[in-house]
């Protein structure tokens, strides 16, 4: 199997004006759902389909609440899911006032993944690369 990518058109911020760019953008892909996760682990292993949806099940249940107590989740040679907020900035002066309220500056809530430096590393060095059809190719 191979990463598929396409060269498409794009801008160059620092580029010279009135000259086309482009660069290779990762193909959209199917998606590989836990569907066919579960599938692949039950083939691979001698563990029964019902368990491993109900082990799947549960570790995705205690990272959603593990994240949602602002615990950082870390899934040793997978990576780190943790929580991000932000927000608006606001003047110091209005911290002592007694109608601040920080909460009302918060725009966005969300969670990340950042994954372990050896996922990184082999998804890196063991892959292979094929080039599909775009407009400019």
């Amino acid at each position: 199997m191979a990463i598929k990518y396409k060269v498409v058109s794009c801008t160059n911020p620092k580029g010279a004006e009135g000259v086309d760019y482009a660069c290779n953008k990762v193909a959209k892909t199917p998606l590989y759902s836990t569907t066919q996760i579960v599938g692949n682990i039950e083939y691979k292993s001698t563990l029964s389909r019902t368990d491993i949806v109900a082990v799947v099940t549960a570790l995705l249940h205690y990272i959603r609440e593990a994240l949602l107590a602002g615990e950082n989740i870390v899934l040793d040679d997978f990576g780190i899911f943790y929580t991000k907020v932000s927000g608006r900035c606001f003047t110091r002066a209005v911290i002592g006032l007694d109608s601040f309220d920080p909460l009302s500056y918060i725009t966005d809530v969300g969670v990340l993944f950042r994954p372990a430096s050896s996922m990184k590393k082999g998804v890196v060095t063991d892959a292979r690369l094929q080039r599909v059809p775009s407009e400019l190719l």
